[in-house]
This record gives C-alpha cells, structure tokens and sequence, in this order.
C-alpha cells in the first residue's frame, strides 16, 4: 500500500514514468521495487476483494 500511495503522490509533481519520477518515488518508499514486483505478480488477485 505504501508503494501505490507514493507512486500516486510521485505524479502529483511528475505526470509521467521518468528518471526524477521514480527518483521521487524511491525517496518516498526506499524499498519500492519489491512492492513493484510483488504487486506485478499478485495485483491481478488483488480484485476478488473488491480493493
């Protein structure tokens, strides 16, 4: 949850994907890529819940 909220705030600043977005991001959650990966690989189950 962490890593979606600062994704979302990172393009508060950034509208787009780049260097500085995902600069932004990491200094906002230093751990992001394990959030970004376990999200790719579960996120699609994520919706049986309605969340």
């Amino acid at each position: 949850m962490e890593y979606v909220v600062a994704h979302e705030v990172a393009h508060l600043r950034h509208m787009n994907h780049s260097p500085s977005f995902w600069a932004l991001v990491e200094f906002l959650c230093p751990n992001y890529e394990v959030a970004k990966e376990w999200l790719r690989l579960h996120g699609k189950h994520l919706y049986r819940f309605n969340a």
